[in-house]
């Protein structure tokens, strides 16, 4: 969602998957189908496969990646310090790679939808 630039549906949340303080969500959780394989009435066009709420599927150790990601790109900031994004541990050269192919397809399809919506 933070990568298809998806801003609404990253305000989901529930207590299960975001903690105490998102309880008011806990009400949509069926109609957002947190807990079930499968719903037909849920989709979105950056993974129109994906047919429950994004939340669900996405573990703490995914976020904290996406976090690294989205302060490098904003602030230049590295999760293990320093400023030589050489000097980080190998694997958070490979998250910031998988993140940044991500994004670059999810702009591609934000981009090719807006073109279609102007013929």
């Amino acid at each position: 969602m933070i990568l298809s630039g998806d801003l609404k549906t990253l305000e989901w949340g529930c207590s299960k998957c975001k903690g105490d303080e998102f309880a008011d969500g806990d009400d949509k959780r069926k109609i957002r189908n947190c807990d079930s394989e499968s719903n037909p009435n849920v989709a979105w066009a950056w993974m129109p496969e994906l047919r429950r709420c994004p939340m669900s599927q996405i573990d703490n150790e995914a976020w904290e990646c996406i976090a690294w990601w989205s302060e490098y790109k904003e602030f230049n900031a590295l999760p293990w310090g320093g400023s030589d994004l050489m000097d980080q541990p190998n694997f958070v050269i490979d998250v910031f790679v998988l993140c940044s192919n991500i994004s670059k397809v999810a702009e591609e399809e934000r981009a090719k939808r807006w073109r279609a919506q102007e013929r």
